[in-house]
């Protein structure tokens, strides 16, 4: 990455971006980063002692409605459990065995789905001990990763009742609707439904979490707020650390200190690594040349750009493109 002496970020954009003072919304920013995909949802409720498997790779969501059930997480000492009015949210995929009513056999989620007397109902089961919707989906690999590393193996959000989460209910009935009709939109449907759920519980968790990745500690300070959103919405424009400090209104010396402290890394080395986020999404996704990609996220020449991303992905930007 070419960079002048001065400055953290070269740009042949002209169009300043300094004028941005909104609080960041980095959390509408992870769907169009992560391109969520729902996978399948259904309706479990055991008539008597249940466990059931889910594996690795498959990020899911656990909503009790009435009961309680106890999550075995592979590799975690303890396990967790969730009541009625409660759920849970496995985005890392890690595998786990979920306990719906003590005792009983282990079986796997696809044996489960294979099972259904009615499959069209989108239901498990008719007990009335426990009743828990759970969906599954699937997110685009590299810049998921990327995104939600931080992030811990399960997040519990438990005040449901007391603080409900809008749209939620709706949402998860819209997708069991939408699963069970196979209407044609249905994926695009389910997805974007996810997509707003998503948010809703990281918006919620990260309001009371002790800690939490760097992008979404963000939200917490208004003043790094703005410098992120400045770099999210323009990340081809010449940032310097001064031009940053002032959108912040503070000193250069006190806006890097406060960077640091908040996202846990230097903002330049932020800002190359949203480009470079942003680049792979537009190889992915786009039909732009490496040059033009290279220009959009704010490199001075297509070989500065090569050499950025070899050395964050490991591969060439042409390799990595033909690979997806």
């Amino acid at each position: 990455m070419t960079e002048k002496p001065e400055s953290i970020a070269v740009s042949s954009n002209q169009q300043s971006t300094v004028e941005v003072t909104q609080r960041s919304d980095v959390l509408s920013e992870v769907p169009d980063i992560v391109h969520v995909h729902g996978e399948r949802a259904l309706i479990i409720a055991p008539e008597g002692p249940r466990n059931i498997s889910f594996p690795s790779a498959i990020p899911c969501l656990h909503i009790v409605e009435h009961g309680e059930i106890t999550i075995h997480i592979e590799g975690e000492p303890e396990a967790v459990s969730v009541g009625a009015n409660q759920l849970a949210l496995l985005l890392q995929g890690h595998a786990h065995q979920v306990q719906y009513v003590e005792g009983g056999e282990t079986i796997h989620i696809d044996t489960v789905i294979e099972q259904m007397s009615n499959p069209s109902a989108r239901q498990f089961g008719t007990g009335n001990k426990n009743r828990c919707f759970w969906g599954s989906f699937s997110f685009y690999g590299d810049l998921a990763k990327s995104v939600l590393s931080g992030l811990p193996p399960i997040i519990v959000i438990r005040d449901l009742k007391q603080n409900p989460i809008e749209w939620l209910e709706i949402s998860c009935q819209i997708i069991l609707d939408e699963t069970r009709g196979k209407q044609p939109g249905a994926n695009v449907m389910v997805s974007r439904l996810l997509d707003l759920i998503l948010v809703q519980i990281l918006r919620r968790w990260e309001r009371d979490a002790e800690t939490s990745p760097a992008w979404l500690a963000s939200v917490r300070d208004e003043r790094i707020s703005r410098a992120i959103t400045a770099i999210h919405k323009d990340p081809a424009y010449d940032w310097s650390i001064d031009a940053l400090a002032d959108l912040c209104c503070m000193s250069r010396s006190s806006f890097v200190a406060l960077f640091e402290k908040v996202m846990r890394q230097a903002p330049g080395a932020y800002l190359r690594k949203w480009r470079l986020t942003r680049s792979a999404k537009l190889l992915r996704y786009s039909g732009s040349t490496i040059e033009t990609i290279s220009e959009q996220v704010g490199y001075t020449s297509k070989e500065a750009f090569s050499r950025a991303f070899r050395k964050h992905f490991g591969t060439s930007p042409s390799t990595w493109r033909n690979a997806q």
